[in-house]
């Protein structure tokens, strides 16, 4: 009988809901240089029609390599600008199968920290006219190496969109160049038309699945699927368990509204229509997580989730078209690039829900779940405010170590939270609540079966008041 089930004490069910929530903040990768400290960083992107290759020079080389002993001055370095990019176009050149390609200073040097260390940091591109990049790409790269040759320069291949080479934050090491060799090619034989889209499909994924604020956002929007905001002289309040049918619907309609939303401005931003601050944005996404908890504690109004996750929808937008503008791609690639994305987002989004929809179903069937839902608000919270908090200051959230911690063992962790939710399930399920039985005793036998709405109905005629 379900009387003789034993109870667990408010306090316990806090703190196991505690420990399932934790589990909902799922991976962020760990960031790492892309060349350790005392070495130059090369970063190649290949483009439709130029190689740009971006130099992070480590000032000690670069005085060994020059003789301009320069202080950290930017005036001192705009002086001998000119000179300088004249020394390093002589000892730094780029080729294809057809031809030499031409160099072109787009990022004047300045100066910079990497790794610690006083460097130097330019950009030049590497294009023949019009013509498409052919071929291998060969990277001859002496500077610093002819004069000091024990000075190890990192290759780093960002991009190369049409042989499927996509990155975000760290790129790929493909090389390192001293010790007698200045020189590194890059095989391109793999080229398909579909292998940039593919790329990025994955790298949206990824970006969901390692973006550990658009998740957290998700996942505090989906905890209130499974249950139906209704007003009472109480003001706007959740009521559960609904059918699972409108329980998915209700997700189904979460994860659309927040696509549409994000579609948006990633293709208007991408395409440079529009433009925003990296800072503000990303203050906004935490800010969104904050809103998204509030309401699944008190909802702010009926089908609230629906509108926070359309209008945050565009600010989550924005912070991912910054992944395909450090892409560097052309026009056209850019707008298959944009579906490509979107795609992998929305396949990402749509894994997240499989793993976890069916469990926030199962334990709104047991009186647990209102304070699970307010433990994991509660938990969203403090993630969001401390990201505002190390956004501000340039800083790393103080709970990093947690999400790094959950990124190393996440199959480990997700089998907690299954057993987690079991156990929270079993020692606090119940029967249909009094509502719902009033609602189906008082339903015509024509009316649809709808519980959740019975009980609404239900509820908003006893508790009604007047105007």
């Amino acid at each position: 009988m379900l009387s003789a089930v034993p109870r667990l004490s408010r306090p316990l069910i806090v703190g196991i809901a505690a420990v399932f929530a934790a589990v909902l903040v799922l991976l962020t990768a760990s960031s790492a240089s892309a060349h350790p400290a005392g070495s130059t960083g090369v970063f190649v992107t290949v483009q439709s029609d130029a190689v740009d290759v971006e130099m992070q020079i480590q000032k000690a080389g670069f005085v060994a390599a020059t003789g301009y002993d320069l202080a950290t001055d930017q005036a001192e370095l705009d002086a001998v600008a000119d000179n300088l990019m004249t020394f390093i176009l002589n000892r730094v050149t780029v080729n294809d199968d057809v031809s030499k390609l031409t160099p072109t200073v787009t990022e004047d040097p300045e100066f910079t920290r990497v790794n610690g260390e006083d460097s130097i940091r330019t950009t030049i591109r590497f294009a023949d006219g019009d013509r498409p990049i052919e071929g291998a790409v060969t990277l001859d790269y002496d500077f610093i190496l002819d004069v000091v040759p024990s000075h190890q320069v990192y290759v780093a291949l960002v991009s190369d969109w049409g042989n499927g080479q996509v990155a975000e934050g760290d790129p790929e090491v493909v090389g390192v160049l001293g010790g007698g060799v200045t020189e590194i090619t890059l095989d391109r034989s793999a080229r398909t038309p579909l292998a940039g889209f593919f790329s990025v499909v994955w790298l949206g994924m990824l970006h969901i699945a390692e973006g550990t604020d658009h998740l957290l956002f998700l996942m505090t929007l989906l905890v209130v699927a499974p249950s139906l905001a209704v007003r009472s002289r109480r003001g706007v309040r959740w009521t559960e368990p609904i059918p699972v049918k409108r329980a998915v619907l209700r997700a189904t309609l979460i994860i659309t509204s927040f696509t549409v939303g994000h579609l948006i401005t990633l293709a208007l931003v991408s395409l440079g229509v529009i433009s925003f601050p990296t800072k503000p944005v990303e203050i906004l996404v935490a800010v969104s997580i904050i809103v998204a908890a509030v309401h699944a504690i008190k909802p702010l109004m009926p089908r609230g989730e629906l509108l926070i996750a359309g209008v945050f929808g565009l600010v989550h937008g924005t912070a991912f078209a910054t992944t395909i503008l450090d892409l560097n791609l052309s026009f056209g690639e850019k707008l298959v690039a944009i579906v490509g994305f979107n795609v992998g987002v929305e396949l990402a989004q749509l894994c997240a829900a499989v793993l976890v929809l069916p469990l926030l179903i199962w334990l709104s069937r047991a009186r647990a779940y209102p304070v699970f839902r307010t433990v994991i608000a509660g938990l969203a919270i403090v993630a969001a405010s401390a990201w505002i908090i190390a956004i501000s200051v340039d800083g790393t959230t103080v709970l990093q170590p947690v999400f790094d911690g959950i990124a190393r063992s996440p199959l480990v962790w997700y089998l907690a939270l299954v057993a987690v939710v079991a156990l929270l399930w079993y020692f606090t399920r119940t029967g249909p609540s009094k509502g719902e039985a009033d609602a189906a005793s008082l339903a015509p036998a024509d009316s649809p079966e709808d519980p959740a709405e019975q009980v609404a109905e239900h509820e908003a005629l006893s508790d009604r008041t007047p105007a």
